[in-house]
């Protein structure tokens, strides 16, 4: 019932240990790998995992950047619920437990995310959860506006991790260009789905790891990113 849809540039080193146990969950249906550049699929196809089943490698014939790129593979998913994952984090047998229990409960205008997750720097070896304050809320139309008034909104409303019905991609416009949103693009693609009536919930219990790391694509387009989250009128 579940596609999993990365959106992935030079993240070998990140999905060579989360990729084969997405692939051994029996909720997951597929796993969907969009790749920029073309060398994490490489790395796949020469994996002991490289023909498995489940696995869809696409070579973009282009760069698209962050947000087309993640609504290209949302696209090519075929199960009920997609899982947009970012290619550089880690979620655990325990994360795809909750969804299991969840899924079939949820319905198709609510998305499921975490504000539970864990930051983990890799360089220093800080662990630091900044949106547990978050845990169990609910954000809706009705309610959007106020998180601006909350500290940490950027952190949880940028964090791009969700599960959504497939129908949510409606919501998201193909005209446009990654380079408007640079890595503010989860905040942006969240509104699109509150402004229609979708709602998010932040599962209680619900955690994985946020690597912090130097090539994030956050801290490579930090300036412009930070122009964008900064200058954007986020209110609906």
């Amino acid at each position: 019932m579940l596609s999993i849809a990365i959106a992935t540039m030079r993240r070998w080193d990140f999905l060579k240990d989360s990729l084969p146990l997405y692939l051994n969950r029996p909720e997951v249906k597929e796993v969907i790998l969009c790749d920029e550049t073309g060398e994490d699929c490489a790395a796949v196809k020469a994996s002991p995992f490289g023909s498995h089943p489940k696995l869809r490698l696409v070579v973009n014939e282009k760069r698209l950047g962050i947000y087309q790129n993640k609504r290209k593979a949302m696209s090519l998913a075929k199960g009920e619920w997609i899982a947009v994952l970012d290619s550089d984090n880690y979620f655990s047998d325990d994360w795809f437990d909750v969804m299991e229990e969840i899924l079939p409960k949820t319905s198709p205008k609510q998305i499921l995310a975490s504000a539970e997750f864990k930051n983990s720097n890799l360089d220093t070896g800080e662990v630091t959860m900044p949106c547990k304050d978050f845990i169990g809320c609910v954000v809706d139309k009705d309610s959007w506006n106020r998180m601006f008034d909350k500290p940490r909104w950027n952190f949880l409303l940028n964090d791009g991790n969700w599960v959504v019905h497939t129908t949510a991609l409606r919501y998201l416009p193909k005209d446009v260009p990654s380079e408007v949103l640079q890595a503010a693009d989860a905040i942006w693609m969240l509104r699109q789905w509150i402004q229609a009536g979708l709602s998010i919930w932040y599962v209680p219990d619900l955690s994985y790891i946020h690597t912090v790391h130097k090539g994030s694509s956050w801290l490579a387009t930090e300036k412009e990113s930070n122009a964008v989250l900064s200058t954007f009128n986020w209110l609906l």
